[in-house]
């Protein structure tokens, strides 16, 4: 059998709802809840029976949806103006 360690092979240590939440600073349903996590596409991880994340996923991801919404403010400024 091979006794090669996970973190090597994952790139980056896994962790759990709670930890996420707490480093993001994201809502706990969020992440627990599968669909929340299917309606905001979270980035996750299903290792038997637990549920488990890549910190520098999230980030990016929350990094992408910051980036929408910022997008999505401009044409909504832009769109208010042409109707002035």
């Amino acid at each position: 059998m091979n006794e090669t360690p996970l973190h090597p092979v994952l790139g980056e240590r896994l962790i759990d709802a709670r930890e996420a939440a707490l480093a993001l600073n994201l809502p706990h349903y969020w992440l627990t809840h599968a669909k929340e996590r299917r309606r905001l596409r979270l980035p996750h991880y299903r290792v038997g029976k637990l549920l488990r994340f890549k910190l520098s996923e999230l980030m990016a991801w929350m990094e992408e949806r910051q980036a929408l919404l910022t997008a999505d403010a401009v044409h909504e400024e832009e769109a208010d103006a042409g109707l002035q």
